[in-house]
């Protein structure tokens, strides 16, 4: 086996109803209600690691905008259960609860709804693991992101962001939802920070089987975290020479086609990028910084 990095994938935890979704993710509030908070974050495998409070105890959690919930990482299941999928499309049996307290510097999330479960793999492989920071806390506040420079700026006010070209984001969506452009056809993806991939795809679409038609593309083998703990998969791999957003061009954009459940770019698309998610106007914004 051809062992390389391990690529932690994204939670997206896949709801029947869409509607009843946003519903339980607009629950919970902010205090206080004016907030304004900078702080140099770490990266694990290009994820997002930011430390918040829960019940009196600091923890890491992975910023993952591809998650239609926060996932609270417990040994035990605390609440109603039920199965839920993964990125991988692998199942794994969650419970749920309202978290009363998610704190970061003095910015206190309230009652926003979670799933929770044991990820043994993430959780032996991130110091002090907490769980994963989905849409109920992300959609409360803006956040800025300087990734080359490793800070965030956390506000319930608008950013003052020169250069930045805002993009198409989905309404009506749970997650953010995005087109792409390769070879001048659109394609639709999630914009999944939760995952370290620059663009990935599942092997049974379309464009797949396109690109790989097209482009150069290797069989390889790793390990990944999803839901349901560690994995083997086949995959191919590849770069596609450029990929629009917008009017920006992404060139040599690494790809990977496995078992996925959709089409997505992962937070390494965005490594030379600010990203300003600006949820006072429901719209993502972004300035390449290389």
């Amino acid at each position: 086996m051809n062992k390389i990095n391990i690529l932690f994938t994204a939670f997206v935890i896949l709801i029947c109803n869409g509607c009843s979704v946003i519903k339980n993710q607009n629950k919970g509030t902010v205090l206080p209600k004016d907030f304004d908070y900078t702080l140099v974050f770490q990266t694990m495998k290009s994820l997002l690691i930011l430390p918040f409070e829960i019940e009196g105890e600091t923890k890491n959690f992975i910023f993952d905008t591809g998650a239609d919930y926060s996932l609270i990482q417990r040994d035990s299941l605390v609440g109603k259960k039920g199965k839920f999928a993964g990125a991988s499309k692998r199942k794994m049996e969650l419970g749920n609860e309202i978290i009363s307290s998610l704190k970061i510097g003095d910015i206190d999330f309230k009652n926003t709804i979670a799933l929770n479960g044991d990820l043994e793999g993430l959780k032996s492989k991130i110091p002090n693991f907490g769980g994963l920071l989905g849409q109920p806390v992300i959609k409360k506040a803006n956040w800025l992101i300087d990734y080359p420079n490793k800070t965030l700026n956390i506000s319930n006010k608008i950013f003052v962001a020169t250069g930045f070209e805002a993009i198409q984001i989905l309404k009506n969506q749970s997650a953010p939802y995005t087109y792409i452009s390769i070879n001048g056809v659109k394609h639709k993806v999630i914009i999944d920070f939760g995952s370290s991939s620059e663009f990935n795809l599942p092997e049974d679409s379309k464009l797949a089987k396109e690109l790989m038609r097209d482009y150069n593309f290797t069989s390889n083998e790793r390990e990944r975290y999803t839901l349901g703990g560690v994995q083997t998969t086949k995959e191919q791999v590849g770069i596609i020479p450029l990929i629009k957003l917008g009017n920006m061009e992404f060139k040599n954009v690494s790809t990977s086609i496995n078992v996925s459940s959709q089409p997505r770019i992962g937070i390494a698309f965005f490594k030379d990028c600010e990203i300003y998610i600006d949820n006072s106007n429901k719209t993502y914004k972004i300035k390449k910084l290389v």
